[in-house]
């Protein structure tokens, strides 16, 4: 799997991970649904998908070449390497899908709040000394973000395809729902709860 496959099939992931955290935490339905079953549960699951949410948008979307250590340079895997290693197939509409990343990148604030309270323990973030960073990542416009990183970097995978004679591409096209997780499964949880309260009321007749 080349750089750009494996970059959009993060992208996928990341997409489908941030409509199942909106259609069960930011659905009134899908919490009162939820927390029937298991609010503790479903808390700490909250916090992890939100942490691993904002993590994996910031490397994918908002990191840059790399790092050194004495011994090893390392390279991200990172829009702004690919945007730079392919910029020669980046043509008038590719580009336009540049700008629109560029316009939404800078409408969020994610790189503190991810460098200073989930990637490191920075001390004087995490016992109040400094002021803690907040993001201000919304369902809307990061899917907006995504998507349109999603299309530059399909439209760049398909003139590739094109020039090396490639018949058949290890991704799919940008035309994939990948919503619905999350209200399928608030949907199985309410029939279960439901068929959970027809049995203890039959009983109680």
């Amino acid at each position: 799997m080349i750089d750009l496959d494996r970059f959009i099939v993060e992208l996928d992931r990341l997409i489908t991970a941030v409509h199942l955290y909106d259609e069960l935490y930011c659905d009134d339905e899908a919490i009162k649904v939820v927390n029937s079953v298991s609010s503790q549960a479903f808390n700490i699951i909250r916090f992890s998908m939100h942490n691993d949410i904002v993590m994996s948008a910031a490397k994918l979307i908002y990191d840059g070449k790399g790092y050194k250590t004495k011994d090893q340079e390392y390279e991200y895997l990172s829009q702004y390497n690919l945007a730079t290693k392919y910029e020669h197939f980046i043509d008038g509409e590719l580009q336009t899908n540049r700008d629109r990343i560029r316009t939404l990148k800078e409408s969020l604030n994610v790189k503190n709040y991810r460098d200073l309270v989930l990637a490191h323990n920075d001390k004087p973030t995490l016992t109040g000394e400094s002021e803690l960073p907040k993001h201000n990542l919304e369902t809307t416009t990061l899917l907006e973000l995504l998507q349109e990183s999603r299309l530059l970097f399909f439209g760049i995978r398909l003139k590739l395809a094109k020039e090396q004679g490639e018949t058949s591409l290890a991704v799919s096209g940008c035309n994939v729902v990948r919503s619905g997780v999350g209200y399928n499964l608030v949907r199985k949880l309410k029939n279960i709860t439901n068929k959970g309260s027809r049995r203890i009321h039959a009983q109680l007749l």
